[in-house]
């Protein structure tokens, strides 16, 4: 069976799952609520003097850095929301005024930070401990298939599925927000690069980009850290033979690094963990990291890092496995 026949195979099996259906209508179901919102929000901004609105929340975050009764690394992001509203003032550029695009393009950050790595989750977790309950795993193995073909398949398959998640979602994005927000923007000027810096902000570092430049950028970080969170899903799958195992496992591991993160902020050692490192697009865009050092290149090649390993495990655990162990 030559390789293309089994990537073809594996498709076929997560269709017949309804996985990626399911994970579908999960973002049409949330994107929905969260355009109603926008929608509403634009409605009542109509009435207020966005630079009012802005400065007012300038003071705010003021205050709250001044009191210190905050974490550093809550600090850290307040300083730089503050810098970056300042921006936005300075150049007479309102930054919360929805439109289609625009909620697309943060569509890539907001659910870069969690919901996509979870949905990802759900589609690779069980990918190879699958067929351990279905029983077709020993079926398998035994045909005259060299096991890194088979495994190489379900790999690519995944891969190609968590892209797949990622575009439909921006399309979905777009496509369900233009019903109510304003379809048209794409040239917009957008701002990035604030970093923070031993003298406070650094704005020198800022760049701007038209949103469909911006846009892309941010999805293709946002896709780096899909293809890890794959990686890492197969690793527990070909290590689990339990479905729940391996998925409850993979959940626990998005959802606990990602609230460490954020209540261990002395805890350094844990900027090396992937789950740290998910929300790139969002750290691209300005948002503080929660740890120093954790530049944009840092990011991406930790997720590389995460990935490659979680790929040579998998193939060694996978490839030398007693079939009737």
């Amino acid at each position: 069976m030559t390789f293309n026949r089994l990537v073809e195979n594996e498709t076929l099996k997560m269709i017949r799952r309804k996985r990626f259906m399911i994970v579908i209508g999960i973002m049409i179901a949330i994107l929905a609520m969260i355009a109603y919102s926008q929608y509403r929000q634009l409605n009542q901004r109509q009435s207020r003097n966005w630079r009012v609105d802005t400065q007012q929340r300038i003071a705010n975050y003021q205050n709250m850095v001044r009191r210190g009764r905050i974490s550093p690394t809550w600090a850290r992001s307040l300083r730089a929301e503050i810098a970056r509203l300042q921006f936005y003032i300075d150049n007479d550029i309102d930054p919360e005024r929805p439109t289609a695009p625009f909620f697309a393009r943060n569509f890539a950050n907001a659910a870069g930070f969690l919901l996509l790595p979870l949905l990802v989750a759900i589609l690779g977790s069980d990918i190879v401990s699958a067929e351990t309950a279905e029983g077709t795993d020993k079926l398998l193995l035994t045909r005259p298939i060299r096991r890194w073909k088979i495994l190489g398949a379900k790999l690519v398959t995944l891969y190609g599925f968590a892209t797949l998640t990622l575009l439909c979602g921006g399309l979905l994005a777009y496509l369900i927000s233009a019903i109510v927000l304003e379809p048209g923007g794409w040239n917009a000027p957008t701002f990035n690069g604030f970093q923070l810096s031993a003298r406070g902000v650094d704005l020198e570092s800022v760049r701007q980009l038209p949103l469909w430049k911006d846009a892309l950028v941010a999805y293709g970080l946002s896709w780096i850290a899909m293809i890890s969170v794959a990686s890492i899903s197969v690793m527990l799958s070909v290590m689990f033979r339990s479905s729940a195992a391996s998925i409850g496992t993979m959940l626990a591991a998005l959802i606990g690094g990602t609230i460490l993160s954020r209540v261990s902020p002395d805890w350094t050692a844990a900027k090396y963990l992937f789950v740290t490192a998910l929300p790139i697009s969002s750290y691209y865009s300005g948002e503080a990291p929660p740890y120093d050092g954790m530049t944009i290149e840092f990011c991406i090649a930790l997720l590389m890092l995460w990935a490659v390993t979680a790929v040579v495990v998998a193939f060694v655990t996978f490839t030398t496995r007693d079939t009737f162990g």
